[in-house]
């Protein structure tokens, strides 16, 4: 098929010296760790791989007025592109593919180190959470068992407190009433004294007089007390 449309572009004896080169590597191994052979397969499929961008180009441009033709020629351009690059496009595949095989294998012996370093660091925070919890549980019963010691003693003490207070109330009452009690009885007495007095006064002997105060204190005169 005659691809004069696109011969701005490629010529139909670039284009069949690209389709012999690839033919010539259908099979043939290279080694893609070498850098120059890798280097010459990739410059080649970088080529294809431009042309084609180029015959695009054009195919759009040319479109309105060479639709159907363009089509169909930039169709065939492509399959004997295609089919040029293939053996090229294997090779680039395989090389690839085994670096990513490299790369993977390598990223999996990292990340199993970081893995194996996290295992550790999250057992040591393990222990560390373990022991940090024992401590506080620890210290925790401590101080409770301090507080009740504490609220021990300061219950003993305000018993101890009140005990006191309790007993020196007592023992001032009965100050107390003992010096009512005194202070009572040396009323009475003054009143008994006066009363002494105001009868002797009158000639009534001393020991009678004594007597009718006693009866009259017991309550045993007839309508007769002593209003102390």
């Amino acid at each position: 098929m005659e691809i004069t449309i696109f011969e701005s572009v490629v010529i139909e004896s670039a284009l069949s010296e690209l389709e012999s080169e690839g033919v010539k590597y259908d099979g043939l191994y290279v080694d893609m760790n070498n850098a120059p052979e890798r280097k010459y397969v990739k410059d080649k499929a970088s080529l294809i791989a431009t042309l084609k961008k180029k015959v695009e180009r054009v195919r759009i441009d040319a479109a309105k007025s060479y639709k159907a033709e363009v089509e169909k020629q930039a169709f065939a351009i492509h399959e004997r592109l295609d089919a040029a690059n293939s053996n090229f496009q294997v090779l680039i595949d395989e090389y690839n593919l085994e670096r990513k095989k490299i790369l993977d294998a390598e990223k999996a012996r990292k990340q199993a180190i970081l893995d194996a370093a996290q295992f550790d660091l999250d057992h040591e925070m393990g222990l560390l959470i373990n022991k940090t919890y024992e401590f506080d549980k620890a210290e925790e019963l401590r101080k409770l068992e301090e507080l009740r010691h504490n609220m021990k003693v300061e219950a003993e003490r305000q018993v101890a407190e009140r005990q006191k207070q309790l007993n020196e109330k007592q023992e001032q009452d009965k100050i107390n009433a003992e010096n009512a009690r005194l202070a009572n009885v040396e009323y009475v007495r003054g009143v008994n004294r006066a009363i002494l007095d105001v009868l002797e006064e009158n000639d009534i002997g001393t020991e009678a007089a004594m007597k009718v105060i006693k009866l009259a204190a017991k309550g045993l005169l007839p309508q007769l007390t002593i209003n102390y």
